[in-house]
């Protein structure tokens, strides 16, 4: 015998709560994924230390678990989130800084090319530079980690596969752009550039379906301005690098200003071109099967 139909109000409450092929709509899941994100930061913010790198731990180790409990509940394995543990790891993460910091040295040497900036002098020796060098790498390599985990994660991933890649690019690339709101000294072309950044950084994912390029990515972008050019990134000053110290002249829209070179017109120029060239061709697309 056949067993009783479901309820006509059970039935209009699954087709509100899951699409047509039985997996939780799109809305919902990155709602769980906020709520899940924003559980994990309440709880264990508390226990982490408020300066760099420990306070990026609650929102790396957030946006993990979420990313991970969703993939787990649509049956997909964790390494689909994009950190896989293997020897492309390391190529990724290597490679992918590399690539940030050509990009953002790129940014820089057109802002001094226009005169925004020049260095002079400043105390230090080579023993200084090089700890310097790796203490300022480890300090930028969780926010940048966690960033990427919280914006080109399962966000990414599950935006591409029911609006497609470039639309699922876009939105998460202005998300990511207003994050930095709050950050001091923002103004439209930060925001844009940001955005920008975003892209970028996204294509680069989108392209190689691995987290650990685009983080090396994020991380190059950052230490380059930070470290290797003594800048602010995204109006915050958090490296004071021995030898060089920068003298900014002209008006901040093509210097950067306080807001550092992500403020600059000319950043514009390198992070849309890098992006264009990136997202050239068609990207691979990540879902599921990954």
């Amino acid at each position: 015998m056949p067993g009783p139909e479901p309820a006509p109000r059970t039935m209009e409450a699954a087709r509100v709560w899951r699409s047509a092929n039985g997996r939780i709509r799109l809305g919902f899941r990155l709602l769980l994924f906020l709520a899940f994100l924003a559980a994990v930061v309440i709880v264990t913010a508390p226990f982490s230390p408020r300066v760099l790198p420990w306070s990026a731990v609650p929102t790396l180790l957030g946006a993990l678990l979420a990313g991970w409990g969703l993939l787990s509940l649509e049956g997909r394995p964790a390494a689909s989130l994009g950190f896989r543990l293997d020897r492309g790891a390391v190529r990724g993460v290597v490679v992918g800084t590399a690539l940030g910091v050509a990009l953002g040295l790129l940014a820089v040497a057109l802002i001094a090319a226009s005169g925004g900036v020049r260095w002079r002098a400043d105390e230090g020796g080579a023993g200084d530079w090089l700890s310097a060098a790796v203490a300022s790498l480890w300090m930028l390599a969780l926010s940048a980690v966690a960033e990427e985990a919280m914006v080109r994660g399962y966000p990414l991933q599950a935006l591409a596969e029911v609006w497609g890649a470039g639309w699922a690019l876009v939105g998460t690339s202005i998300v990511f752009a207003l994050l930095h709101l709050p950050n001091p000294g923002v103004g439209w072309v930060g925001l844009a550039n940001i955005a920008g950044a975003g892209l970028f950084l996204g294509a680069l994912f989108l392209r190689t379906g691995s987290l650990w390029w685009s983080s090396g990515a994020h991380l190059g972008w950052n230490w380059s301005h930070a470290f290797l050019a003594d800048l602010s990134v995204s109006g915050l000053e958090l490296v004071d690098a021995p030898l060089i110290e920068p003298v900014l002249s002209g008006p901040a829209w093509l210097s950067g200003g306080g807001f550092g070179p992500e403020g600059s017109v000319l950043a514009t120029v390198a992070v849309f071109a890098a992006a264009a060239w990136t997202w050239r061709g068609r990207p691979r697309f990540v879902s599921g099967e990954n």
